[in-house]
Order: structure tokens, then C-alpha cells, then sequence
């Protein structure tokens, strides 16, 4: 058996251990031989490491869903989360053993995952991307398709989703079945314009997930005394200039941040 049996551009690995540029572990990545070379690429970034198979010991578990590379500078453990693996694999082979690698294999046929699968799973896309809780893996909790996306929330009850035709990428963290809380509190932080905007940006998702609103409630948080008395004192001081007169007008019309508190209640049926 040699490694262009087991491996093959379709399908889809983990990086589980060691080192790997470019590839931090828990990166997802497809694999591919060249001649002697075992080729690392990592959607979007395309070609990102090769490793020399010649100088390496590698070692694959009995149904090929996890591959051990000795390497010159560590092992690397690579899982097939897609569980495409062909046929079992051999045992460890000594390095210089394992035969050269002919062309690829015609990868088994298998179609793409089920979207209606991933509902009521928690899902985890293999990269850190911005969203309504920061920058983190993109991880939600699936409650419904709608016009070819999969929609849900994340674990602080925000709104979020992701297009059908990305979920090959998807890793199942909670097989669940899963159901979303029946009432949510939400809060947003700033200015209350832009609070209100990240709520609208949120509330058709919202809507559709079958939440509505209860109760919205603004706090605006008070100024420091220390900071109105020093405001009043510079502006006065300075208010003969133009930053004076600034000053005064910006404790006059500018008003600190505040909390943005909604509270949602799910109504009966979708999810």
C-alpha cells in the first residue's frame, strides 16, 4: 500500500500534531503526493509546505483516519475528519520503505455532506474569522436552512450563519440533537446609533430563528465627575481659543457609550 492510496486532493484532513508552516494545529488542509514530496495545501492559501517522504517514517491507523510523520524536525499527525480513507493502511514502514508514490488514486466516490445533517449540531469552520463575539472559530449552534444557508447561533446567542456550499469544511463539535434556548439577552456596547445597528444587522436572523423582541432597554452610562470637572475647568480656562470652546461643546453634545440590553423570546416552531 503506498501513500497515494491513502491520500488524495478530495479529501479533507486535520492537522492534530506537530509542526507544519503555516498550519497552526486543529488548521484544516488536503493532502497530495508529488514524486517524493507529500504537498500541504490550506484553503484559501493554496500550497503552503511539502514534506520529504524519502527521509520520513510514516505510520497510518488500520481504517487510514489518522497519518504519523516522522520527520527530521518531529512528528506531524494529520486525521481525515471526511473519513474518505481508502482501504486499511500498512503498518509504520522504515524510512527509505515505503515505495514511491505512482499517480494519484481515484478518490472513492462520495457525495457532499447532507445541509438538513448539520441541523441541531454544533458546527466549527477551521479558521478564525470576525463576528457578533469577537474574532474566534467560527463555531454556532444550526437551527435552520433557509435559501442555501444554515442558520443559528453562537454560544452568546448571536445571529449567525454560513452558505451550504461551505459546509464541506465543517467539523461537528456537538452531534447534538440541540435545541436553542427559548429566551435570549443580548447586549451591544457603544453609542446608541451604533448599537442599534448591530441589533438590525442581527434581527431578521433573528426573526426567521422564530425570536421576538420582549424587551429593549437603553442604560446610558453617566460621566465621572472627574471628568466633567476637569472638562469644565479646561474649557474655561481656554475658553477664549478655539480648543475651549471645543471642549465645552463636546461635554455638551457628545454623550458617552452605553449598553444596549434586548431581551427575546422564542415563539413556537421553526427549530
Amino acid at each position: 500500500m503506498t501513500l497515494s492510496h491513502l491520500v488524495n486532493p478530495a479529501q479533507r484532513w486535520r492537522v492534530v500534531g506537530g509542526l507544519v508552516p503555516s498550519c497552526p494545529v486543529g488548521s484544516y488542509v488536503s493532502l497530495a503526493t508529488n514524486d517524493f514530496w507529500l504537498e500541504v495545501s490550506r484553503p484559501p492559501y493554496g500550497l503552503v509546505a511539502k514534506l520529504d517522504l524519502r527521509n520520513a517514517t510514516i505510520a497510518a491507523s488500520p481504517d487510514g483516519h489518522e497519518l504519523t510523520f516522522g520527520t527530521a524536525t518531529g512528528e506531524v499527525v494529520f486525521q481525515n475528519d471526511d473519513a474518505l480513507a481508502a482501504a486499511p493502511a500498512a503498518p509504520t514502514a522504515a524510512a527509505g520503505q515505503l515505495s514511491p508514490p505512482t499517480a494519484p488514486a481515484a478518490p472513492e466516490p462520495a457525495g457532499p455532506p447532507d445541509p438538513a445533517s448539520f441541523v441541531g449540531q454544533v458546527v466549527q469552520f477551521g479558521t478564525l474569522v470576525p463576528n457578533a463575539d469577537g474574532w474566534n472559530l467560527f463555531a454556532f449552534l444550526v437551527l435552520r436552512r433557509v435559501n442555501g444557508w444554515l442558520i443559528g447561533l453562537t454560544q452568546a446567542g448571536h445571529a449567525i450563519g454560513v452558505a451550504e456550499h461551505n459546509i464541506a469544511w465543517a467539523h461537528v463539535l456537538d452531534r447534538g440533537p440541540r435545541r436553542a434556548s427559548d429566551r435570549l439577552v443580548l447586549t451591544y456596547v457603544g453609542q446608541r446609533k451604533a448599537c442599534d445597528r448591530s441589533f438590525a444587522a442581527e434581527a431578521p436572523t433573528l426573526q426567521e430563528l422564530g425570536y421576538t423582541v420582549t424587551n429593549q432597554h437603553f442604560f446610558q452610562e453617566p460621566r465621572s465627575a472627574t471628568s466633567i470637572i476637569a472638562a469644565l475647568l479646561v474649557g474655561l480656562l481656554l475658553a477664549f481659543v478655539l480648543i475651549g470652546l471645543v471642549l465645552i461643546g463636546w461635554l455638551i453634545f457628545v454623550k458617552p457609550p452605553g449598553v444596549l440590553t434586548v431581551t427575546l423570546q422564542r415563539a413556537p416552531g421553526p427549530g
